[in-house]
């Protein structure tokens, strides 16, 4: 058995990496680690690690990276707790290997060690471009920090191999959110308005923004321009809470003001869980935000998406993404358009790029075939284009 060591950093990753948890936990070939870490240990975004204990699996590491303010200061001190956490874990028990999703800044937690203690990791979701924010960086990092990876789309696979990586280890296989969707029985409308207290035969709008970390604009007079076309506009939004970035608790106390001065405008819940939240963007008239769910998992239900700013700048997207500025008055026209009947006829045909729920398989096939002790994983070499 391979023992396989899977991070999950928060609330948005473990959703998406349920899958290939238990493809993994499934395989005959493959034996599961799972180690928490980052936002699943923080009493203010909901203590998520119950939503992985509510799943029933086991969890074999926790690293608590003590997660104070969100200043850039406090972000830094928990990376270097986190890196010397999980440096104990590796000494103590050794995985074959580390898989890791995404872009979010507690990566470099796990990564940096993986490097250190000469563990390969597989990294998924990389090749991809988000400009207004540090995970750009934090993403590319991991890339070269990496010996598999396993891309969302070809384009993506191409920019992986672009910045040096082999061919032959790094693997397009769809999104891996698709397979969520596709395998999950999601909420019907009388359940989902139990959960949510929304009205769902009504328009609402899933609305999750993030913290734009290289913005020079405050993230108070961000959420403030959002809210106000929000309180304009015929939708009542259901919005769910920002990630553990610096600025986020700025959101969060706007979004929960705004929601007790009009009730009937905006419904505040901390933690939807995967179901519930993919149940609302099944429901929901139209998304608002800047969530990499609004460009990779709307495309799979259609729904009209109102993308604000440039956090999700640099990633393909579908026909029924609507860029605009965080301007009150530009959301409000947005959402208007993203409304109409118009805009509902031509996205009801549009194709979704993102692979068709069978990413996590395809993952674990993957890692099921390499041979982990293949010492080319860790000297890895640079791969030059002709």
């Amino acid at each position: 058995m391979k023992n396989v060591m899977v991070v999950t950093t928060g609330r948005a990753d473990y959703g998406l990496l349920y899958p290939l948890i238990k493809a993994i936990e499934k395989s005959k070939l493959l034996s599961l680690s799972l180690c928490a870490t980052g936002s699943h240990l923080s009493k203010f975004h909901g203590y998520t690690l119950d939503l992985i204990k509510k799943d029933k699996i086991s969890i074999d590491f926790i690293v608590d990276l003590k997660l104070g303010s969100d200043t850039e200061k406090d972000i830094c001190n928990s990376i270097s707790i986190g890196i010397q956490g999980f440096s104990e874990i590796f000494t103590a028990k050794k995985p074959d290997l580390i898989v890791l999703l995404g872009d979010r800044y507690e990566l470099f937690c796990a990564a940096i060690p993986s490097v250190i203690h000469k563990i390969p990791i597989a990294h998924i979701h990389g090749g991809e471009s988000t400009l207004g924010l540090i995970d750009d960086p934090v993403r590319h990092s991991v890339t070269k920090m990496s010996s598999l990876h396993f891309a969302s789309l070809e384009i993506y696979r191409k920019r992986i191999i672009q910045m040096g990586e082999f061919p032959e280890r790094v693997f397009n296989v769809g999104a891996i959110g698709i397979d969520n969707i596709k395998n999950i029985q999601l909420p019907e409308v009388d359940e989902l308005n139990s959960i949510t207290g929304a009205d769902f035969r009504k328009k609402i709008g899933l609305l999750t923004y993030h913290p734009v970390t290289l913005d020079y604009t405050s993230p108070e007079k961000q959420i403030s321009e959002i809210l106000e076309a929000v309180r304009s506009s015929e939708i009542c939004a259901l919005a769910t809470m920002p990630n553990a970035d610096s600025g986020n608790n700025a959101i969060y106390q706007a979004l929960k003001v705004f929601s007790e001065k009009y009730p009937q405008k905006l419904i505040l819940v901390k933690n939807l869980g995967q179901r519930a939240y993919l149940g609302a963007m099944k429901h929901s008239s139209l998304m608002i935000g800047n969530s990499s769910s609004g460009i990779i998992e709307s495309p799979f239900f259609k729904l009209p998406v109102v993308n604000i700013g440039d956090r999700q700048g640099g990633r393909y997207k579908t026909e029924n993404i609507l860029d605009t500025d965080c301007n009150s008055k530009s959301i409000k026209k947005v959402i208007e358009k993203a409304l109409s009947s118009d805009f509902r006829k031509f996205i009801e045909n549009m194709d979704n790029p993102y692979g068709n729920g069978t990413a996590s398989a395809k993952i674990a096939s993957k890692l099921e075939e390499i041979d982990f002790k293949d010492k080319s994983l860790i000297k890895k070499g640079f791969y030059d284009l002709n």
